[in-house]
């Protein structure tokens, strides 16, 4: 079955704009992180198994054992980035994270076999120089000193345990793995992982307010059913390099809904800064699209990617 030009490059905007929002409900909950993550896999399990068995390939031992992997890079990229999100700024904390595509502009032709133009480079500079200008422009106050320190750390760290984690979901999805299968597969990882360390380190999972709960659902649903599948989908039809550029919108999101919800402050640069990136990510999608058409058009139906499972 053919799927539009612009169909795989609309899933990954729209799965960036969900995980923009998703550090404002990080921010906003009282929980401990590690009953936070507990918490957020536990009721996020049921949904992708119930998912996976109505528009899947239902789960199966082949299933877990493609995901477990993988679902351990996320299941640590996770734990560091909620950790970020309390421990800095947002704006920090998504700026570093978005990292991600410069190493894979580094990586991805000699892991992947992915080409990358002349013409991407030259639309990703002009992303990074916009993400500077949003580092640079960071309040000082919102994440200084040892505190910030450490929350700049956490999302480093996670950045390239997330890195680590894009390339295997890749790999997977070139396979031919279904989405809702694979993502059932990385959350009971998830799950699995994150019991031992809730039930030693935290007492709190059983003192979870109202408003925590209704925080936890929202993040499960935009952030993680949405954002998550919608990324996982769109891996199989775009490079690495593409969809990870992509990305580099989220900290606009982040930091606007900050300013906006908690209070977060936000500089002229800052503000610059994230025109000069959407811009960038303008030229990315653009050149993404028309390459993709033309792909298309040269391989006509035979395509395997054209053809392939959710």
């Amino acid at each position: 079955m053919s799927v539009p030009r612009f169909a795989p490059i609309a899933a990954v905007v729209v799965a960036v704009i969900s995980w923009g929002i998703g550090p404002i409900f990080v921010s906003s909950l009282t929980i401990s992180l590690s009953s936070t993550v507990l918490l957020r896999q536990l009721i996020w399990l049921p949904v992708l198994f119930s998912l996976a068995h109505l528009a899947g390939d239902g789960f199966t031992r082949h299933h877990f054992a493609v995901s477990w992997k993988p679902g351990i890079f996320f299941a640590l990229s996770v734990a560091l980035s909620f950790g970020s999100f309390r421990e800095t700024s947002i704006a920090n904390a998504t700026l570093i994270g978005s990292l991600t595509p410069a190493v894979l502009l580094l990586i991805a032709p000699r892991l992947l076999g992915e080409k990358v133009t002349l013409q991407r480079v030259a639309y990703s500079l002009v992303s990074f120089v916009g993400v500077m200008a949003v580092v640079a422009g960071a309040e000082s106050g919102s994440g200084a000193g040892q505190q910030g320190s450490l929350g700049d750390t956490m999302a480093l760290v996670g950045m390239l345990i997330w890195t680590a984690y894009f390339i295997a979901a890749k790999r997977a999805r070139d396979e031919g793995v279904n989405t809702w299968s694979f993502l059932t597969g990385i959350c009971l990882v998830n799950v699995l992982l994150a019991i031992p360390w809730a039930v030693i380190s935290r007492d709190d999972l059983l003192d979870v307010s109202r408003r925590d709960w209704m925080f936890l659902v929202l993040m499960m649903l935009i952030p993680g059913t949405m954002g998550h599948y919608l990324m996982t989908w769109a891996q199989r039809y775009l490079d690495t390099t593409v969809s990870s550029l992509i990305t580099l919108g989220g900290p606009v999101i982040s930091t606007s809904l900050a300013f906006l919800f908690l209070s977060q402050s936000v500089s002229l640069l800052q503000v610059l800064g994230g025109v000069v990136v959407l811009m960038g990510l303008g030229g990315v999608i653009i050149s993404a699209a028309t390459a993709r058409g033309a792909k298309s058009a040269e391989v006509g139906t035979v395509d395997p990617l054209l053809n392939s499972k959710p």
